[in-house]
């Protein structure tokens, strides 16, 4: 087990934000600011591709952790991401133990999965070949991410499934598969996220959550959620841009 997987299994949140841009710099900024964890959004960020976050990973490994967000779950995705190096991987819109079961084939090699073996970063690009091939089934943290009102109706078959390390909630998603879209504190919203961190804890797997801002992360933490991603990278440029420029025209 590497070290996030077993960071995730204390009951110590990590903090972490979203990476949208492709900016090992503003990584590295966001990183010296205390972030303990990065998620790299290769779903929806039009500037990040695999050549861009493996660089962004190699910046901020082995000081804190990157977890790629993919696209979708396919195979491919899957196998690149992995072959990055990268911490682990979040496999987006799992609805139902099947989806869960297919990223987890992918994700592991033989005999427990199917994953194709290559030569790349992952690898110390043939260096620490059979090492990795030995330490990746254990060390690598695979994490669905529930964003659709299926997936808190099938959380438990999910959670059922052997390779799961985590669940993390998209509450924007979530909120729009309820016809809520955005309300993030709807009282339908919170009683689905809170179904499935209970569900989560009584199982002993950890929860995580997109936090928008410090006051949704620390409600958060005081019921017990653990992989939190608060903000992003552009957020926080536009936040203190916007602070600093306000400080100066208020004397006008």
């Amino acid at each position: 087990m590497n070290d996030f997987r077993r960071r995730m299994s204390s009951s110590n949140a990590l903090i972490g934000t979203l990476i949208t841009l492709d900016s090992p710099e503003l990584a590295l900024v966001l990183q010296k600011a205390g972030f303990e964890w990065f998620f790299l959004d290769l779903e929806h960020s039009a500037v990040l591709d695999l050549k861009s976050a493996q660089r962004i990973v190699e910046v901020l490994q082995p000081e804190s952790y990157a977890i790629m967000r993919l696209p979708d779950s396919s195979e491919t995705w899957i196998k690149h991401a992995l072959d990055t190096g990268c911490d682990g991987i979040i496999i987006p819109h799992v609805a139902t133990a099947e989806d869960a079961k297919r990223a987890v084939t992918y994700a592991k090699y033989p005999p427990v999965g199917r994953r194709s073996v290559g030569i790349a970063r992952a690898h110390g690009y043939g260096s620490s070949f059979q090492e990795y091939l030995r330490s990746a089934n254990d060390s690598i943290a695979i994490i669905a991410q529930i964003e659709e009102h299926e997936g808190v109706e099938n959380i438990e078959q999910i959670l059922s499934v052997d390779g799961i390390d985590a669940i993390f909630i998209g509450p924007y998603d979530l909120s729009g598969s309820m016809g809520i879209l955005g309300e993030l504190t709807h009282p339908d919203l919170r009683r689905n996220v809170d179904k499935v961190r209970t569900i989560c804890q009584k199982k002993g797997v950890p929860f995580g959550i997109f936090c928008p801002n410090s006051t949704a992360a620390r409600a958060e933490m005081e019921h017990g959620g653990v992989l939190l991603a608060i903000g992003s990278d552009a957020s926080y440029a536009a936040a203190g841009a916007n602070a600093l420029l306000e400080g100066v025209r208020a004397s006008e």
